[in-house]
C-alpha cells in the first residue's frame, strides 16, 4: 500500500499477493481486517471494478496521511516500534495484576513479574528495551516538530544538555531547527552506545516519584551557570479532566506510569512549578502547549 501511493488503491488479493502465505483465506481476513481500520479512520476505502467491467464492485484500500506513520519503510517518524512496545505481552500482563495492586499496594509491573522493577527488566530483556528506545523516537519525533514551531526558547541558548536522551531524537530535532545550539546527549551507557553521531534531556522526570523528580533538577540546578534554565517537555493533563485526544492520550500514558514504576506520573503544571521551587529554582513559567507536549521553563535566577 505504500509503493501504491496516497492516491493509490489496493485490492486485498494484490495485498495478499506480496505477502509470504499460502493460505486460501489470506485475502479475505486482510479485507475484513482492512475494513475495521477503515472503520477507525486509519486507511482509506472505495468500491472498484477488480477484474473487467462486468464484476461486481470490490472493496480497495489506500494510506491515509494518519496510517503513513505506521509504515516502517518510509522516512521520516514511524509509530510502528510505540504500538509493538504497548502491545508487547510482558506489558499486557500488567494489567491483569492491577486489580491487586490497587487492593494491596505495590507497584502492578512487579506483581506482574515476580518483584523485578520495570527498569531492571529491561537490562534484562534487551529486545524490549531496544523497542522501548525505539517507540520514543519514533512518539518523540512526530510531536517534537510541531511543538519546535511554537516554542522560541532555544534562540538565545549556546548550549543544550537532554538529559535521559535515548538515541538522541529529541536532540536531533532541537539541533536541526537550531543549528547555532551545541547538544550534549546524555543517558545510561548501554542506551548511548547506539545512539547516532550527532552534529558538532527525552521525557525523563515522569518515570520517577516527586523526591526523586526533584533531586533529579537539584543536580540539574547546581550544573546550571546563574542564567540557565531548565526546560521541560512532557505531557502536562489540566487540572480539570478534558474528554480530547490530547487529554485521553496523556491520561493513558499517565495510567502506563502507575502500572509500570513507582511514583512515576504525568503532572500538572502547577506539580511542576512546586517541584522546581524545591529544587531550588528561583522562578518558572508555562511557556506553551503543542501537540501532545507543554514546554515549562525552570529558571535559576530570576
Amino acid at each position: 500500500m505504500h509503493k501504491a501511493g496516497l492516491d493509490g488503491y489496493l485490492h486485498p488479493d494484490e495485498i495478499a499477493s506480496n505477502l509470504p502465505t499460502k493460505n486460501p483465506e489470506a485475502s479475505g481476513m486482510l479485507d475484513r481486517m482492512l475494513r475495521l481500520l477503515t472503520s477507525h479512520s486509519i486507511i482509506k476505502c472505495k468500491l472498484v471494478k477488480k477484474y473487467t467491467s462486468n464484476a461486481l464492485l470490490t472493496r480497495a484500500y489506500g494510506l491515509t496521511s494518519i496510517s503513513q506513520y505506521l509504515v516502517q519503510a518510509r522516512d521520516g517518524p514511524c509509530l510502528v516500534p510505540y504500538h509493538k512496545f504497548n502491545n508487547h505481552k510482558e506489558l499486557h500482563n500488567c494489567w491483569y495484576k492491577l486489580k491487586d495492586a490497587i487492593l494491596e499496594g505495590g507497584v502492578t509491573f512487579q506483581k506482574a513479574h515476580e518483584g523485578i522493577t520495570f527498569f531492571d527488566y529491561l537490562e534484562k530483556d534487551t529486545h524490549l528495551a531496544e523497542l522501548l528506545s525505539h517507540a520514543m523516537d519514533g512518539s518523540i519525533a512526530t510531536s517534537m516538530a510541531i511543538l519546535l514551531q511554537t516554542y522560541r526558547g532555544f534562540e538565545g541558548v549556546k548550549e543544550v544538555v537532554n538529559v535521559g536522551g535515548a538515541h538522541g531524537a529529541t536532540l536531533s530535532c532541537i539541533v536541526a531547527m537550531n543549528p547555532h545550539l551545541k547538544g550534549i546527549n546524555f543517558d545510561l551507557p548501554h542506551i548511548i552506545k547506539n545512539a547516532p553521531a550527532m552534529p558538532d534531556c527525552q521525557r525523563v522526570l515522569h518515570d520517577w516519584t516527586d523526591e526523586e523528580s526533584v533531586k533529579i533538577l537539584k543536580k540539574c540546578h547546581e550544573a546550571l551557570p546563574d542564567h540557565g534554565k531548565v526546560v521541560i517537555m512532557e505531557m502536562i493533563p489540566t487540572e480539570l479532566p478534558e474528554n480530547d485526544a490530547i487529554a485521553k492520550n496523556t491520561s493513558q500514558v499517565d495510567i502506563h506510569m502507575m502500572i509500570f514504576t513507582r511514583g512515576g506520573r504525568e503532572r500538572t503544571a502547577k506539580e511542576f512549578h512546586m517541584m522546581g521551587r524545591k529544587a531550588g529554582f528561583a522562578s518558572s513559567e508555562l511557556i506553551c502547549r503543542a501537540d501532545l507536549y507543554g514546554v515549562i521553563e525552570l529558571y535559576k535566577k530570576m
